[in-house]
């Protein structure tokens, strides 16, 4: 008997890749447990058999959830557009391309690449400057010392 255990454990895992959610998987887990303990114990009453499959596959969902949190729970949308922003660019010292002016933006550099770039100060270009923020490929500049 403890053979269906193994079975119903291998099903139940290959469930997983069909149905999202990272449940299943942990009472596949249980249900090979306890084949493996029904192998060791033969006469072992299927009373206990569905006790330890149940409790196995609840104790191990609940332990890993909270063990592993990041892997379980997305990114909330704030969290995901601060990992887009905070990409070093934020902070940055770049050179400035073009004339920016509060009325006209102009381009700077920033690691080899050209930039749109805003300010509420003129800058003239040459000048180097550290970018304040960025919305998309629209950098918010200030002028500063190197």
């Amino acid at each position: 008997m403890y053979w269906y255990w193994f079975v119903c454990g291998v099903l139940l895992i290959l469930m997983e890749f069909s149905i999202p959610g990272f449940v299943i998987c942990f009472f596949g887990i249980s249900a090979l447990l306890t084949g493996g303990i029904k192998f060791f114990v033969p006469h072992l009453a299927l009373t206990w058999q569905l006790l330890i499959f149940a409790f196995g596959g609840v104790f191990l969902a609940l332990f890993c959830r909270w063990c592993l949190p990041g892997v379980f729970r997305g990114k909330s949308s704030r969290e995901k557009t601060a990992d887009i922003d905070d990409d070093g660019i934020t902070g940055a010292v770049c050179c400035c391309k073009d004339k920016i002016t509060p009325e006209h933006p102009g381009k700077v550099e920033l690691h080899g690449t050209d930039w749109n770039a805003v300010s509420d100060e003129n800058i003239a270009p040459g000048a180097y400057c550290v970018v304040l923020s960025r919305d998309n490929l629209l950098l918010k500049v200030k002028a500063t010392e190197k």
